[in-house]
């Protein structure tokens, strides 16, 4: 709602314009009444009005003075001006400072509806069209980071880093990756968090997306300002964990200066992500060099990720290509090399499904994603798609994959009360989430979530039949902390409200 503030000296006046007319028919709180200009820029300075209906002739400082005072101060403010003089001089000096309208007093009704009316679509249109201005500045952040982030230095980047970001040579700044990724609009609320949390430390937040899938932020200081400590860090990102759940967890990159150093950062903070480099406190990890643990050699790994495919076992499957992954990060090797190294264990695999009946559809399915290479994205893709021909080929030999599934059946329905996350279950089985999720999909017929709605409501309906409990608490019993969303999922599986189906 827009605000709205009174100055004259006149109380009947004051009285007047506020009752006059339904200021919140027509979209705005009366934010203050004041006698005098000088009042009036205490009460401007406190409440921020959008409009401003002021009398031209008033004790200390006069209409017009406050009009010019305010309007350097404050140069959206909108003012109309309300007179008992017919005066054009003092009409010509008003309109200088942006005053939208000079009404004359006694004031008419529909005529001040008139003017307020008008003055309303203005500061709506305005307010519009900042947004969208805020909006297309955010697009272009967004994406300059990320070009940084990904390698492109031509000084274009460079020069909308220090204009947009103030992130120039002197600035220094870690990358933390979110790991799951966020979706909006939980990623919205959870910057939110963050930057709460970081308004204090004199450390500025500027998140960045590359791609559709990877999400994270900078921590920005400038060089005056205090180091940005692991123990700083380590501190705040407990607590948002504290505050989000310890699903999330944050990979960060060593301390760096300048924009030109924003690939290394992302890389630091992606090797870190992945090989789980520990800061003392968990689901925090934090880059320590590329030999803080021995280096893994990548060459001669085929053979036993493809004994593990032909074995079956998901779990070694995952073990194999994580550690394969690892030496990935730890050596000095370029993208095209991992490319075909990918390739070639791929290659291997579609003959093993060939030899075994083929499957035409999947060849294309295969693939690598393009430079920059997102390692942990990389791994995750690759595992799942891994993990995928090792269901096919064991439904091609007539190995069955129902155990894990029906186990993680049982398992939700011990823990519905909980809350309970794909990737909670996943973890628990030693599964890779996305691959767990499209097995429990084909396997029960319902998605991890539809299935957990099924069951929990299946409960609610034991608990109604049963007990004479109020509807939140049954809600609360099955997992639902919301009533309003058991509510809405217990009239879509049933076709009734739950007051109903209890009465029935």
């Amino acid at each position: 709602m827009l605000r709205v503030m009174f100055a004259d000296d006149e109380p009947y006046m004051l009285e007047g314009l506020r009752s006059m007319i339904d200021w919140n028919k027509l979209g705005f709180e009366v934010c203050g009444e004041v006698s005098d200009g000088e009042d009036a820029l205490d009460v401007m300075a406190s409440t921020l009005p959008h409009l401003v209906l002021t009398d031209v002739r008033m004790p200390v400082i006069d209409g017009l003075e406050l009009i010019e005072q305010a309007s350097s101060l404050y140069p959206e403010m909108k003012f109309i001006i309300l007179s008992g003089y017919a005066d054009f001089e003092y009409a010509k000096r008003a309109m200088r400072h942006g005053v939208v309208n000079y009404l004359m007093k006694p004031l008419m009704e529909a005529e001040l509806v008139a003017a307020v009316e008008a003055v309303a679509v203005m500061i709506q249109e305005h307010i519009a069209h900042r947004q969208l201005e805020s909006a297309a500045l955010d697009c272009l952040r967004l994406e300059t980071i990320s070009k940084l982030l990904q390698g492109e230095n031509r000084q274009k980047w460079i020069e909308q880093a220090n204009a947009l970001l103030d992130l120039h040579e002197h600035s220094s700044f870690r990358c933390i990756l979110l790991e799951p990724n966020i979706q909006a609009p939980n990623y919205s609320d959870l910057k939110q968090n963050i930057a709460d949390k970081i308004k204090l430390t004199q450390v500025r937040m500027l998140p960045f997306g590359v791609g559709k899938e990877r999400h994270g932020f900078l921590l920005v200081t400038g060089p005056e300002e205090r180091e940005l400590s692991t123990a700083l860090l380590t501190e705040i990102m407990t607590s948002v964990r504290h505050d989000w759940g310890t699903a999330i967890s944050f990979s960060m990159s060593s301390e760096h200066k300048g924009p030109h150093a924003l690939q290394e950062a992302f890389r630091e903070g992606l090797i870190a992500e992945m090989c789980k480099f520990p800061s003392g406190v968990e689901g925090i990890y934090i880059y320590q060099g590329e030999w803080s643990a021995e280096t893994l050699p990548a060459v001669g790994m085929t053979e036993s990720i493809l004994d593990a495919v032909g074995s079956g076992c998901p779990e070694t499957v995952q073990a194999h290509v994580h550690q394969l992954f690892i030496a990935f990060s730890r050596q000095s090797v370029s993208e095209s090399w991992v490319s075909a190294y990918l390739d070639n264990i791929k290659l291997e695999i579609l003959k093993l499904i060939t030899q075994l009946g083929g499957d035409p559809k999947w060849t294309s399915n295969w693939y690598v994603p393009t430079v920059p290479m997102d390692i942990g994205l990389l791994e995750r893709k690759v595992t799942q798609e891994i993990l995928l021909a090792v269901e096919l080929i064991g439904q091609k030999k007539g190995v069955g994959q129902d155990e894990i599934v029906s186990a993680a059946g049982d398992y939700i329905k011990s823990h519905y009360k909980e809350k309970l996350q794909l990737q909670v279950v996943a973890e628990h089985f030693s599964l890779n989430a996305a691959y767990f999720g499209q097995r429990f999909k084909k396997q029960v017929g319902l998605t991890f979530n539809e299935y957990l709605h099924v069951v929990r409501i299946d409960e609610a309906k034991k608990l109604l039949r049963r007990e004479e409990l109020k509807i939140s608490d049954v809600a609360d019993r099955v997992g639902y902390s919301d009533s309003e969303q058991f509510v809405t999922k217990f009239k879509a599986l049933t076709g009734l409200l739950p007051s109903a189906y209890k009465k029935g």
